[in-house]
């Protein structure tokens, strides 16, 4: 099977980023993040594959008993060349050290593949829209306005299993979420 790991957001910030989800795709026709339907989250850790989550679910129940949640700031546009445009999320201290361990102990699973942008090459981000390059210089103008920004916590480690596709698209579901402790 097919998995992603992110850390899912709260409702004030899954509600902003679903307004400029909706509003990019109704004005600028660009659906694809709209119809993903993915919760508002930033990505630990990019798709692995593998029969065994067991082994990755013991590894993060073990983990969440270790680390405490840690403050992050999530506000800021930013943009993947002219491709992706996104909302910038920044690690504390604390959040940087918890994902650092977290990257160490996912290395000591042997099969787990790493991607390009996986670990020390991570940028934590929440995406508002993909395949913008044409409309880009627009959609730039239009967000300016609408920048918030929020406070909140790298609180949960959270198992997405891709359960299809459609449309040119993965399609996924919550497997499980870990909570990090107070």
């Amino acid at each position: 099977m097919r998995y992603i790991m992110p850390c899912l957001l709260p409702l004030p910030i899954g509600d902003y980023q679903r307004e400029l989800v909706d509003i990019i795709a109704a004005r600028f026709g660009l659906t694809l993040t709209q119809r993903q339907a993915i919760p508002a989250h930033f990505t630990l850790k990019y798709h692995f594959t593998t029969p065994e989550i067991g082994q990755v679910e013991a590894l993060l129940d073990d983990f969440v008993r270790r680390q405490r949640k840690a403050p992050i700031t999530v506000g800021r546009f930013g943009h993947f060349f002219e491709d992706i445009v996104f909302v910038e999320v920044e690690f504390s201290a604390a959040a940087q050290r918890a994902f650092d361990a977290l990257v160490s102990a996912l290395r000591t699973l042997p099969w787990m593949s790493w991607d390009q942008f996986d670990a020390e090459k991570l940028h934590p981000h929440v995406t508002i829209a993909e395949r913008c390059r044409p409309r880009f210089a627009e959609i730039w103008e239009f967000l300016k306005p609408r920048e918030r920004r929020f406070t909140a916590c790298f609180d949960n480690i959270t198992i997405l299993k891709k359960v299809g596709e459609a449309d040119d698209m993965d399609l996924w579901a919550v497997h499980r979420r870990f909570d990090l402790g107070d």
